[in-house]
């Protein structure tokens, strides 16, 4: 090759090089150019929605386009997210994942997706830690009373949950295990009616989001046992957290945002960082926060490996208590 033949093929080779920079950029800054639907896997009114409303609104206003919120609940969220796994990965969908997006994977073999494959993480959104309460009736009102009496001879204690395979059905069980406790899984259709029959006395246990129960535990109707928090709850700090007893234990609620694999990474990087920017500003804590959850900004790769840490820890705690719900 001459010199000037090499001159002029690294000229090209640099002018395709500028134009691929150039169209990663343009399609980074053009992104979005029509709306996006992000796919709430729960009923419209709820926790999750109201969150997913408040970021969807919020992205609008950076993106000058609609942000429309889609319900569609069912299985436990696996409708949704099922859903969300089908769509196109443009970025024109998204959606939100909670506990639900963790443990699905550890308690049911017959997915039609596959969390670990099919999903990129994009940021998550906000958290709130689950606290162990007991009805004012139940004798124990401390973590150690609570394991002399649940390793004594005699019935096993009864711990009430929304469900199978939910968030406080799992943490009871990891509190089982970890504290080799003689615990009793009762599951009800839901957490209202849990949260009743602990009020009555008729389950002395339960653990339940903090902003569920704080109005009864301020009224006296119900007591904190313990919370499962990395560090004391800002608002109540007196309670003892269950991770100073058993390091590590921490379980919260979460909501985080995903989006089909495969999305373009220049539009999962603007995704990921204007949802940072949301989660991470004042008016976004200034909503939120009156709803009992705290904003927990993060990048995707942190979302990522949080993900894949609870998808572990999930699958070895349903493994030991032989948990399967198909």
């Amino acid at each position: 090759m001459t010199t000037v033949s090499r001159r002029a093929a690294l000229a090209g080779a640099a002018a395709a090089l500028t134009a691929g920079l150039v169209r990663g950029s343009v399609a980074a800054e053009a992104f979005p150019a029509r709306p996006v639907r992000i796919i709430v896997p729960f009923a419209a009114g709820g926790p999750t929605d109201v969150i997913a409303r408040i970021v969807a609104e919020a992205l609008g206003e950076i993106w000058k386009q609609p942000v429309v919120v889609e319900n569609r609940g069912g299985a436990g969220t696996i409708l949704g997210t099922n859903l969300m796994a089908q769509a196109p990965h443009d970025g024109y969908t998204i959606g939100v994942a909670t506990n639900s997006f963790v443990i699905n994977p550890a308690v049911r073999k017959s997915l039609s997706y596959d969390t670990e494959k099919d999903f990129a993480a994009i940021g998550m959104m906000v958290t709130s830690p689950f606290v162990l309460v007991a009805s004012p009736k139940f004798e124990a009102d401390t973590l150690a009373r609570l394991t002399a009496r649940a390793t004594a001879e005699g019935e096993p204690l009864a711990y009430a949950s929304p469900g199978p395979g939910t968030g406080g059905h799992m943490a009871g069980e990891l509190l089982k295990q970890r504290a080799g406790l003689r615990l009793e899984h009762v599951p009800y259709n839901g957490s209202a009616p849990a949260l009743t029959d602990v009020l009555a006395g008729r389950v002395p246990l339960m653990f339940d989001l903090w902003s569920s129960v704080r109005p009864h535990v301020e009224a006296g109707r119900l007591k904190v046992v313990a919370v499962a928090s990395a560090a004391p709850l800002p608002d109540a700090p007196q309670y003892p957290v269950i991770a100073a007893t058993y390091p590590g234990f921490v379980v919260s609620a979460f909501q985080a945002m995903v989006a089909p694999a495969g999305l373009p990474p220049e539009i999962a990087r603007k995704i990921s960082a204007d949802l940072r920017a949301v989660v991470a500003s004042g008016a976004f804590a200034a909503r939120v926060r009156p709803l009992g959850v705290e904003p927990e900004p993060s990048t995707a790769e942190e979302l990522q490996a949080f993900l894949q840490a609870e998808m572990a820890r999930w699958r070895e705690v349903a493994k030991t208590a032989d948990i399967a719900l198909d």
